[in-house]
Formats: C-alpha cells, sequence, structure tokens
C-alpha cells in the first residue's frame, strides 16, 4: 500500500471545473423551478420563531446518532454482497429503523461517508464511488421505509491527505490545515464536488432532513504546540473553522437552500478561548466560552447551534466563575448562549461512557458511577440524570450516542457504548420516556 495517495488529483483530472458544475447545478435548478418542487419546507427541518418545525408542525426529540448505518451497507457492498433484504447485515439495520419507528422516533443521526481517510477515498475512485452511492441509496430507502428522517453528516474534514497504513496515520502534504483554511485546495475542490452530486442527488428524498457538515472539527482549534501542530498534524484556528463553516454551508445552501445546515462541531474545550488568543490552557469563564460560539455563529449562515455532551460522572463541563472558582457549564448554560446568538441548540451527541474500575481517579470521585451498561441498576440512574438535564433546560433536539452499533467489536463488548431495544430495553426505556416528557414540555397542544 501507498503511504500517501493522492485521491484528490485522481478524480480532479477526470472532472468538470468548479464553475461548470455550478452552472450545471444552476440549470438544472431553473428546469426544477418549471415544475412542481417534489419537496417543500413542511418535509424538511425549518426554523420559525426559534423553534423547529418539521412536517408543518412543531418538533422537538430526543433521539438516537446511527453512527454504522452507512457504515455497514457499504461495507456489504465492498465484500461482493448485494444489499437485499435477505443480506443479514441489512436485515440487521431494517430491524434498527424498525425499532426505532416503532419506538416514536422520527429521525437519526448518521455518518453518511465510510470512516476516516477512506472515506474521501470512497468517493474519489470510480469504483467505490458506485459502491458509495448504492449504499446511500439503500441507506435512503430503509430510512423512508420506516419513516425515519436523517441528519446527514458529510464527514467534510476527512478531505485531507491523511492515510492510515498498516495501523499508522501518515500525513501527507495537506493537512486539516489545508483543507479549513485554503478554499483552493486539493482537498476543498474534491470536498465541493462530492457535497455537489451529493445534495444534487438525495435534496428531493424526503428522508434527508438536515446537512451537517462534519463532526467534531471545532475540537481541533488551535491544539498543539506554538505553531497548531498537534501529533504531527497541522491544525485550523478557531477563525478558521469558522471560516470553512460559512464557506461549506453557502456551497451546500446553494445547492439545495431548503433544508438547515448544522456544523457537527461540538463543545469547545473549556480553555478554547484563551487557546485561540495563543494564553495556553487557561479555564475560559463563561463570557469567553460565549465568545467562541458566537464567532463561529454569530455572523454564519448556519442554522442551528451544535454541542456534543458527554458529561460522564460530571453535571457538566468546568468552567471559571466569575470569582475564579470552578462552576459547571451545562445544558442551561449553553441554552442561554444559544439564545443570544438567537440561534436553535442541538446536542448532536449525548451520552455517557462507562468506566472501568480500573480508573481510581474517577472511582473515587464517584464511587457509584457505572462500569458497564450491563449493570443496569448502576447505569439507569447516570443515563435518567443526563436525560433529565436536557428535558429540564428545554435543549429541543438531541441524538444519544448511539443505537445499535453492529461493529462485532461492539456486539461482544461488555463496556459497549451503543444500547439496542433487544440487548438494552431498560435503558431504551429510559430514552423513549425522556422524549415523552420533552414533547410534551416543548410541544404540549401543539403536537
Amino acid at each position: 500500500m501507498k503511504t500517501r495517495y493522492n485521491f484528490v488529483h485522481h478524480i480532479m483530472n477526470a472532472a468538470l471545473p468548479l464553475g461548470a458544475v455550478a452552472l450545471a447545478l444552476l440549470g438544472a435548478g431553473r428546469c426544477s423551478a418549471q415544475q412542481k418542487p417534489a419537496i417543500n419546507r413542511n418535509d424538511v427541518l425549518s426554523v420559525r420563531n426559534g423553534r423547529f418545525y418539521l412536517d408543518g408542525r412543531p418538533f422537538a426529540e430526543i433521539s438516537f446518532n446511527k453512527f454504522d448505518l452507512l457504515w455497514q451497507l457499504y461495507d456489504q457492498l465492498k465484500a461482493g454482497k448485494p444489499l437485499e433484504d435477505s443480506n443479514p447485515m441489512v436485515a440487521a439495520q431494517d430491524q434498527a429503523l424498525r425499532n426505532l419507528h416503532e419506538l416514536g422516533f422520527k429521525s437519526i443521526r448518521v455518518f453518511a461517508l465510510p470512516w476516516g481517510p477512506f472515506g474521501p477515498e470512497a468517493y474519489a475512485e470510480s469504483d467505490k464511488r458506485k459502491l458509495l452511492y448504492s449504499a446511500l441509496d439503500k441507506m435512503v430507502d430503509l430510512c423512508e421505509r420506516h419513516d425515519i428522517r436523517l441528519v446527514w453528516s458529510f464527514g467534510a474534514a476527512s478531505f485531507t491527505d491523511t492515510r492510515l497504513v498498516e495501523g499508522k496515520w501518515v500525513r501527507g502534504e495537506e493537512h486539516e490545515r489545508e483543507l479549513v483554511a485554503n478554499p483552493n485546495s486539493r482537498g476543498r475542490a474534491l470536498l465541493y464536488k462530492y457535497i455537489d452530486e451529493t445534495v444534487e442527488r438525495y435534496k428531493n428524498r424526503k428522508a434527508v432532513m438536515m446537512w451537517e457538515i462534519s463532526n467534531e472539527v471545532t475540537l481541533n482549534a488551535d491544539i498543539g504546540d506554538a505553531n497548531h501542530v498537534y501529533d504531527g498534524e497541522r491544525m485550523p484556528t478557531l477563525k478558521q473553522v469558522a471560516n470553512f463553516f460559512t464557506e461549506v454551508t453557502a456551497r451546500i445552501k446553494a445547492a439545495d437552500p431548503l433544508r438547515l445546515v448544522n456544523s457537527g462541531g461540538s463543545n469547545m474545550r473549556e480553555a478554547q478561548w484563551h487557546l485561540y488568543n495563543n494564553q495556553g490552557w487557561k479555564t475560559d469563564t463563561f463570557e469567553d466560552q460565549f465568545n467562541c460560539f458566537n464567532l463561529l455563529y454569530g455572523h454564519s449562515p448556519m442554522d442551528v447551534i451544535d454541542i456534543h455532551s458527554y458529561p460522564n460522572n460530571h453535571p457538566g463541563y468546568f468552567i471559571s466563575g466569575p470569582d475564579g472558582k470552578q462552576v459547571v457549564l451545562d445544558n442551561r448554560g449553553y441554552m442561554a448562549i444559544a439564545a443570544r446568538i438567537k440561534k436553535p441548540l442541538m446536542i448532536g451527541e449525548l451520552g455517557l461512557q462507562a468506566t472501568a474500575k480500573s480508573n481510581t481517579k474517577l472511582w473515587e470521585e464517584t464511587p457509584n458511577y457505572f462500569e458497564s451498561y450491563s449493570d443496569v441498576s448502576a447505569a439507569k440512574p447516570w443515563v435518567e440524570r443526563t436525560l433529565n438535564d436536557v428535558v429540564d433546560a428545554g435543549v429541543p433536539l438531541s441524538y444519544w450516542w448511539t443505537y445499535q452499533s453492529d461493529r462485532p467489536d461492539d456486539r461482544t463488548d461488555k463496556q459497549h457504548f451503543d444500547v439496542s431495544r433487544e440487548r438494552d430495553p431498560e435503558l431504551v426505556a429510559s430514552i423513549v420516556a425522556a422524549n415523552i416528557r420533552l414533547k410534551a414540555k416543548l410541544l404540549g397542544a401543539a403536537r
């Protein structure tokens, strides 16, 4: 295997110039405008007066990530196995979606590109691109079969030259900084072609509820040494991430002005504003954290403020209070930040990670924490506390990490991070109940 594969050149040599692509898309838009559109604003997630709407009605939900849905389908095609309903892995994904529908959930969040550096390769190489779109077609078909809508994460930040070779990361010419900070980079050109083609292919499918740019790019901002190099990779600044989100959102909206766009960007590191201002790992205040979010979202065409929340054995993330002592930035704090920026809040990943009792520090801090989701009596109070915090704060949209991972390692892991109706019925029931409580609180008679 080559240590670096220039997959961007591979496809761009045969690609139309981006200007021609844009003109073609505009032409397609003019043609479709003469016809009755297949999808209207009621069919997708929208925001009116600060509230989410879906199917023409106010919408709120605590549902699930199903991160491996596309991955499992794609891997079957790679192995030469057709995506027929008789395929056991297809049947497993179908059953998971049926379960979610029967439990009252309307949407899920998915990673709609193969994992890590193999994602761009799956688009760049023509044979693999056929498999990618066949798997995406099947994913959309299965979701529409069970009336499940998708938060569709593009995985944009993976369009770099980084490769995984024999279990080791190998950096090429373009790192994450080049992709994020340079609109004229090769990676950005391939990313835009991928977005144009993918949005055009699926924008008239009702299953697509909202587009998402990437996953947790904000956590890479301003980290590493004085030159922002971390683990051999050049990383972007928070301002460069903000510009990247703005530019990619504009690209998505040019192809599909109907749907909302969110970042998938996660929460901020507790020292993010100080890191951005080259002041080191000094803990932020609440106002510092607001400044970070305002930099990303305050003047951006992105529609939704997105965080990821893994409080584990704590009630939130620790920041510095007015007196310099630790205070907790919790869901109410994030809701306050979103209200100031005047965009709705979404928790794209919500969850708890079991921790083995070998972690002495955590178990000294929280002796009644849980070691495994299999230990329901220990896990359930923490799961319910996390859910109650979301409901109490009135966060309108959250996705638990995660529903039914079908990777073999996850199926046999005692400390599995995923839950399913068959394996964890009590914990899933807790999430179902929280979803019902959230809807009653935020929607009431509007349901």
